[in-house]
């Protein structure tokens, strides 16, 4: 298991290890995985996310480790483009290891948020207006043709963690401008994307596993109840539902990855049109994500799933699932509802109620408390960072004279 994010490899680990399956997990840095009762042994490999030499190199050293072939899954963005790649090289170092992805095209297709917009732009898949400027001139003329707020995002999310947020929101044609002069600087390719208004709740999403042979083994559908950061955040409480009412959606994600020959897990985000009420594809991971743990609450092992193909054992369709459970980020959550209390978005008796079908949690768990208790370390030492590099950052833009919008 390769990944930076703790939720998501804590989920997979869990969701292997409660099988009986051994799990390795490797990250660049020590996080609350390496205290999970699931995870064997966790490898602390600098740079190798983004070091596609240093990656080699691991893999053709922990070969000679293992007893056995391992199966391996991918939990970030950088990792599925190395690993897809390194896959298809000549000899490739992956030798007879099992994947969980597919062919590297593909991959790339899904992971780099420009191709991915072109390629809905082609299949005709319904999602949000977006532009994709190459230079200066471009974004010059594309300033003077969008309605604002518009959304500024990067081709590739992780290339924005150096700003702490997901994307730039510019409310003028001036602020277009400088975000796209800012991103240049670090030679971030970005793309311009028309917002789709409405409230969180209109966002729902689609889950799944699609075999070796891209036929799609199981669906399961979520609401987004509530987000953290507020706009362009990630669930802090979502809601499985029947995949029913979110059908016209299903039908275009299934159409869509089979023409692109997909193979592996998927996370599909799309947010409601509040004007005629259809759905606006946004995204899909093409991997594991940080609620990989829930589908398995409903009783869908998506994890497992994939293992059991990648090995060549027999893998059943699942077509049925409990809907009306919830997961929560308790952390995230609280600091969500904190915001809604004091816009008074939600009541103090709404917010204690919504917590009554939580049955999945980020990272807490009876069966493998200790990742849970050390997270308050870890997340108090991310968010004394994040507040911290705020704070130099904002001296930087009141010393220079030069502001940057919040979202």
């Amino acid at each position: 298991m390769f990944g930076p994010a703790p939720i998501n490899g804590l989920g997979v680990a869990r969701n292997l290890g409660r099988n009986g399956i051994k799990v390795y997990c490797v990250a660049e840095h020590k996080n609350e995985i390496a205290y999970s009762k699931y995870c064997e042994k966790f490898y602390v490999i600098p740079q190798i996310e983004r070091n596609k030499n240093i990656l080699r190199e691991f893999l053709s050293n922990i070969k000679r480790e293992l007893e056995y072939p391992a199966v391996i899954f991918p939990c970030s963005d950088l990792f599925c483009i190395s690993l897809s790649q390194l896959r298809e090289e000549p000899n490739s170092v992956l030798g007879d290891q099992y994947v969980t992805f597919g062919a590297s095209e593909t991959i790339e297709t899904l992971v780099n948020k420009r191709k991915f917009y072109q390629s809905l732009d082609r299949y005709g898949v319904p999602h949000p207006i977006t532009y994709f400027p190459e230079n200066h001139e471009d974004i010059e003329n594309i300033s003077k043709q969008v309605e604002y707020p518009v959304y500024v995002r990067p081709a590739i999310s992780q290339l924005f963690a150096r700003f702490q947020k997901k994307g730039f929101v510019a409310h003028s044609r001036a602020e277009l401008i400088n975000f796209y002069k800012l991103t240049s600087r670090y030679n971030i390719e970005v793309m311009i994307q028309e917002i789709i208004p409405g409230p969180v709740t209109n966002m729902f999403g689609i889950v799944g596993y699609f075999d070796k042979t891209h036929e799609p083994r199981a669906f399961l559908a979520y609401h987004r109840l509530r987000e953290y950061p507020h706009g362009f955040g990630n669930s802090s409480l979502m809601e499985s539902i029947p995949i029913s009412e979110v059908l016209p959606m299903k039908e275009e994600i299934e159409k869509y990855l089979r023409k692109l020959g997909y193979h592996g897990i998927f996370d599909a985000e799309f947010k409601k049109y509040p004007r005629d009420g259809s759905f606006k594809l946004l995204e899909i991971n093409a991997r594991s994500w940080w609620q990989n743990s829930f589908p398995t609450k409903c009783g869908i092992n998506l994890i497992l799933m994939a293992y059991l193909d990648a090995i060549g054992e027999d893998v059943d369709h699942a077509d049925t699932y409990r809907t009306g459970v919830r997961w929560l980020f308790f952390i995230n959550d609280a600091l969500s509802s904190i915001q809604m209390l004091h816009k008074r978005q939600i009541t103090i008796r709404e917010w204690l109620l919504s917590f009554r079908k939580v049955e999945d949690y980020a990272y807490l768990s009876a069966d493998d408390p200790l990742p849970w208790i050390m997270s308050f370390l870890f997340i108090s030492r991310k968010y004394a960072q994040i507040l911290h590099t705020k704070a130099f950052t904002r001296l930087l833009e009141i010393v220079s004279g030069r502001g940057i919008a919040e979202d």
